[in-house]
């Protein structure tokens, strides 16, 4: 039988922290410097480079109270959470004793709040999400006190919920984007978040329909020999001569081109025109079952392929 309290508690693991800023250091103290990229974990630079704009994710659930959560937070100088409150209801740790305390319930007014006002206390949201192009099962955590990011990702959701029905397993884009702001009734640029599918509208809703579980499907087995059934020794001694930087690019753009070809769910008829209209060539989609590119093909044919894909189904 289920243990209550436990059995029904799923918890992913955090891979990292995905962060907006730098830290700067001026006469001996330490200060949050803003960022227009975000400043990212190594195994998520390999994917979309040393400053990306852009990340590709998903969330892993319906209930966006468990990976978006938003509170006024109060930390004590040793970093810990001492109080959470939403704007008329906190709960605060409360000193009972020499080295004791439990939490009570407070009332939350940040107008009235002396830690609001010297900026202890803040505004934050906590968002978690999936990145399905890196390596590792669990998620990634950002953390924003932007009001304008907090509205956006807010307004975005709800957008994403009347066209999809749902949070879970969708791919989205989430960006930094320039926005003109008026802290303080003072005009500046500042970099915001905000979330856009990654996909058409009606690519989108094609997500949608598949049953969660199904969203993130393997793609075909890529073409690059199994490390431990072929060592490179081996392959060495059968191998009198390396492929050319065109052969390995070739073999590289053709398993994206399969990806794509299996991820978007595409026709015979579709790829038979394309290849047709722009290089004179034939090709359907059998082509595509092959594990390494098919002589006809080419580097100007495969990339060109591609391209035309990602810009057709990309959200603008």
């Amino acid at each position: 039988m289920p243990i209550k309290g436990i059995s029904e508690v799923i918890r992913l693991p955090r891979l990292g922290k995905i962060r907006l800023g730098l830290k700067k250091d001026a006469e001996g103290m330490s200060f949050p410097e803003p960022t227009d990229y975000f400043v990212c974990p190594e195994e998520v630079k390999k994917v979309f480079g040393e400053k990306p704009r852009q990340l590709r994710i998903m969330f892993p659930t319906n209930d966006p109270s468990q990976w978006a959560s938003q509170y006024l937070r109060c930390y004590s100088d040793n970093r810990r959470l001492i109080c959470r409150g939403n704007g008329k209801i906190a709960v605060a740790k409360v000193n009972t004793g020499v080295n004791d305390t439990e939490l009570r319930e407070k009332q939350c007014n940040p107008l009235n709040c002396a830690a609001y006002q010297q900026e202890i206390c803040r505004r934050v949201m906590n968002l978690q999400f999936l990145v399905p192009d890196c390596p590792g099962f669990g998620v990634y955590q950002l953390d924003t006190s932007s009001f304008h990011s907090m509205v956006n990702i807010n307004s975005s959701l709800e957008l994403i919920h009347n066209i999809c029905g749902r949070f879970a397993m969708i791919p989205l884009t989430l960006q930094l984007i320039e926005k003109e702001v008026q802290p303080e009734g003072h005009s500046k640029t500042a970099w915001v978040l905000t979330l856009m599918p990654t996909y058409s509208l009606a690519e989108t809703q094609r997500y949608a329909q598949m049953p969660p579980e199904k969203a993130l499907v393997l793609p075909p087995p890529d073409s690059e020999a199994p490390d431990d059934l072929f060592p490179e020794e081996t392959l060495k001694k059968s191998s009198p001569t390396k492929r050319s930087k065109e052969e390995e690019e070739l073999i590289e753009l053709w398993d994206r081109a399969k990806r794509k070809v299996w991820q978007l769910e595409m026709q015979d008829y579709q790829i038979s025109h394309y290849f047709m209209k722009y290089f004179h060539l034939g090709a359907g989609l059998k082509d595509f079952e092959s594990v390494l590119p098919p002589t006809k093909f080419g580097v100007e044919h495969i990339s060109g392929f591609l391209k035309d894909i990602e810009s057709h189904t990309r959200f603008s």
